[in-house]
């Protein structure tokens, strides 16, 4: 009780001190980007989540199929052995698929570390947007200040867009000087051309 009852306060007075401020649709804006970014926060975790299940039955679909192989390796493996002189040949063959089976569990053992790499990732991410979650009350505090400072910001552009209009400005006129001594040093290459040339 005592909880909600200080929770109430603080939107009451909140709601207030809105009411007063000059930039109520600033800070409307503001707070509603950082609900809307909150949604997609939370749809991203539960993205993230459905990931990690789908690896999770990808996991262990590759299990299976590791196990089944390691199987038919113990299986040939154990032909291998009680076969007899006469089936030399066949034990060759055999022998040749129990190394592509080898290299294919091997393969698949790979897949499974990278699997569980993947789970252990999107767990960290479903991490981070929790934390991301429980900051956005934080934020929201500092919201009537990042509001000054976005005031003091647009007053200082406006100082800076003034300064380069300036600038600007004597650009253009040093530009049309350099043109006019461009135009005078052609004419005078010019005479001194036909001077030559007389």
């Amino acid at each position: 009780m005592d909880k909600t009852v200080k929770i109430r306060a603080y939107v009451a007075g909140t709601e207030s001190a809105a009411a007063q401020a000059p930039n109520t649709d600033d800070k409307s804006s503001l707070e509603l980007a950082m609900k809307a970014q909150l949604e997609d926060e939370r749809s991203r975790s539960l993205e993230h989540l459905k990931t990690i299940v789908q690896l999770r039955e990808s996991l262990k679909l590759e299990q299976g199929k590791a196990a089944e192989l390691v199987n038919k390796v113990g299986e040939l493996e154990a032909k291998m052995q009680g076969s007899s002189a006469q089936e030399t040949s066949e034990l060759a063959k055999k022998s040749t698929q129990l190394e592509e089976e080898k290299k294919r569990a091997l393969e698949l053992m790979r897949m499974i570390e990278q699997l569980r790499e993947s789970i252990k990732q999107e767990q960290a991410k479903t991490e981070v947007f929790a934390k991301a979650n429980s900051l956005f009350e934080e934020e929201k505090k500092k919201s009537l200040d990042l509001l000054k400072m976005v005031e003091q910001l647009r007053d200082t552009l406006k100082q800076e867009q003034a300064k380069t209009a300036e600038i600007t400005n004597k650009n253009l006129v040093q530009e049309a000087r350099v043109k006019e001594l461009t135009d005078v040093l052609g004419k005078i290459a010019s005479i001194a051309a036909v001077v030559k040339a007389g």
